[in-house]
């Protein structure tokens, strides 16, 4: 069975929220999940056992931080200035020089997906950018709807360095870049408009207050939008993983510093429990693997 790239929107009065996931977990019939993107610095892991609050926001977000600061030049020589997933053509083998066109593909499904237009009268006008890298997706969408964007990642170095590009690309009156937490954001009730999470989730400790924060900040009739990794959903019959899936994804957590998992089924019964759904109002869309990992063999 093929791995699946997928997407699930919630509706609500006060928000929409609509995230992807991609399972990175073998399905069963041999399969090999795909390392999303190379590992360049290896780093200690923090064992889920012992996830103490003191850990969670101390060892954990310092690791993380660490992470991105030895790393990003690597991965903005590899990937350019967006450090995520592309969106390929499953019929046409992929070339190098295609990722990053591949990448802004991925932007424009997930906004086209969330219904956020381009529109005088509809588009974002304040958006903030959770886990913002380098400021690939800041500096896109202030350029794509003219909005003001703000950015928050723990690493300083990416910060610094999001703050260089949008100098160098004249958007220093629209995007901005600050170190902070997204389980503890430094913005105020409500201010934004479209939330947006670009494959940062998959860092957070406690996702319910991760999906809570973003919840908070977006403002009534505001989008958030969350694209992350997740395991695949259990079956009725499962209380676990395979042991060899959490074999593969401890391997992954050493590898990215994640300190735990969580199914797209997850985020939708948080969502539920935040109150951001609309009368059970849920689509999925089914992509193939190949859509995002379009190097990987099935």
């Amino acid at each position: 069975m093929t791995p699946l790239f997928l997407a699930c929107q919630l509706n609500t009065g006060a928000a929409h929220f609509t995230f992807f996931r991609r399972p990175l977990a073998s399905t069963g019939c041999g399969n090999t999940a795909f390392l999303p993107r190379p590992a360049p610095v290896a780093l200690r892991r923090i064992s889920a056992r012992l996830m103490s609050t003191e850990t969670v926001d101390g060892g954990l977000n310092e690791g993380i931080a660490e992470f991105y600061d030895e790393s990003s030049g690597v991965w903005e020589y590899i990937w350019g200035d967006h450090m995520h997933h592309g969106f390929y053509d499953e019929v046409f083998p992929a070339s190098i020089a295609d990722h990053r066109a591949a990448q802004i593909r991925m932007i424009e499904q997930a906004l086209s997906f969330a219904g956020v237009l381009d529109d005088p009268l509809k588009k974002p006008k304040r958006i903030v950018d959770v886990g913002c890298g380098i400021g690939g997706s800041s500096r896109y969408l202030a350029k794509k709807f003219g909005a003001q964007v703000q950015g928050i990642s723990l690493s300083p170095v990416q910060v610094n360095r999001a703050q260089d590009l949008a100098i160098a690309e004249g958007l220093a009156d629209k995007v901005s870049f600050q170190v902070a937490d997204a389980l503890r954001q430094p913005f105020a009730d409500g201010q934004f408009d479209l939330v947006w999470s670009m494959e940062s989730g998959e860092h957070m400790p406690n996702k319910e207050k991760f999906v809570s924060e973003l919840a908070r900040v977006a403002m009534p009739g505001g989008t958030i939008v969350i694209v992350t990794w997740c395991h695949r959903d259990l079956s009725p019959t499962e209380e676990q993983l395979k042991l060899s899936e959490i074999n593969l994804l401890n391997n992954i957590c050493s590898a990215y510093y994640l300190p735990n998992w969580c199914s797209a089924r997850d985020y939708v019964d948080i969502a539920k429990s935040l109150s951001l759904e609309h009368k059970g109002f849920i689509t999925y869309d089914v992509i193939t693997f190949k859509r995002v990992a379009p190097n990987q063999k099935e």
